[in-house]
């Protein structure tokens, strides 16, 4: 009997011990209470949370459904640690970035508000301006107001894009550099097929006859001067358009003018077709298939392209050696996350 009951006492001496690691102190930590700093940037409890929680569907989807949704799913030791460890880690790597490239701003002079208290409290403003139809800032997301999550993304995201120009600036890269990576790279900037457009556009209201009937000119005509001449109410332009650049425009507006166009071979004159508000004819100029864009015409974009990675680069060195210093004890920061996941 002597022997069950010291059983009994050490099983609920376990449990209560568990349970006072589980919630070690989450409770006194409060949401803007710092748990860590990287780079000498402030990390708070509610922005840790916030983190952690976009990497759950990532961390559970390497598990069965039936492990995923185990009651302690999280602290269960698996090969390469507890599910916790692993989503722990992510969200530090996440927020070592994003440290390290509020530190570069404020290094090159960018005037950003990084921290999530400061942020917290701009947001506040932002969705008060907006609810009252006075806001400065009407563009962005086109939401009636912002979620903390949204916000800190979106500022997160301007400052990231601000610095990578700026240290763009600081890059440089050669002709001969450009060259040698346009070389080594040719695939990448050849177009499987490639067509040169003549085309008509013109409003919806003038009809599906007229249409026609520019069609069967532009069939005998390709002298833009000519057509405009006669058709001063159409909008007569040449386009090149290819599979590295389908011009399609940002919102995929003009998705059917290269789907139309890819289709067509040298002199074949399309149907009239609507798009949006406007009538199209097009006529193809020129096809060719498999031709590589010259290095002139990829020029800009290349040395865009390799200046962004230099930047990246510069960034991704500057994550290797951040300095991260816990505000609160492990096992509490681990108790915190608890929180956020269970």
């Amino acid at each position: 009997m002597r022997i069950r009951c010291r059983k009994l006492i050490l099983g609920m001496m376990a449990v209560l011990s568990a349970a006072a690691i589980t919630g070690c102190g989450t409770q006194t930590v409060k949401d803007s209470d710092l748990v860590m700093e990287i780079e000498g940037q402030p990390v708070v409890k509610a922005e840790y949370q916030m983190i952690l929680e976009n990497y759950v569907a990532q961390v559970k989807g390497q598990y069965t459904t039936d492990q995923a949704n185990q009651k302690d799913f999280w602290t269960m030791q698996q090969e390469n640690g507890t599910p916790l460890e692993q989503i722990m880690e992510l969200a530090q790597q996440e927020l070592v970035h994003k440290k390290v490239v509020a530190q570069l701003a404020e290094n090159v002079g960018i005037e950003k508000n990084s921290d999530y208290m400061s942020m917290m409290q701009e947001l506040e403003q932002e969705n008060s301006n907006r609810e009252k139809g006075n806001t400065a800032n009407q563009t962005v997301y086109g939401l009636t107001s912002f979620t903390a999550k949204d916000y800190y993304t979106y500022i997160y995201t301007e400052i990231e894009g601000q610095l990578l120009e700026r240290l763009k600036e600081d890059q440089q890269v050669t002709d001969q550099e450009l060259k040698q990576i346009y070389q080594d790279n040719i695939e990448q900037y050849t177009s499987d097929i490639s067509v040169q457009m003549l085309i008509a556009e013109m409003r919806v209201e003038l009809g599906l006859d007229q249409a026609q009937e520019v069609a069967e000119d532009m069939g005998e005509e390709a002298n833009e001067e000519l057509l405009v001449q006669k058709y001063p109410d159409v909008n007569f332009y040449q386009l090149k358009m290819t599979s590295l650049n389908t011009e399609e425009g940002k919102s995929g507006a003009y998705t059917m003018r290269w789907m139309t166009a890819s289709a067509m071979q040298q002199g074949d004159i399309c149907q009239p077709f609507q798009i949006g508000d406007h009538l199209m004819v097009m006529r193809c100029l020129a096809r060719t298939e498999n031709s590589p864009e010259s290095f002139e015409a990829v020029k800009g974009v290349l040395k865009s392209d390799v200046l962004t990675d230099k930047a990246q680069q510069k960034i991704s060195s500057q994550e290797q050696k951040a300095e991260v210093v816990l505000k609160v004890e492990q096992r509490q920061l681990e108790s915190i996350a608890l929180e956020a996941l269970e």
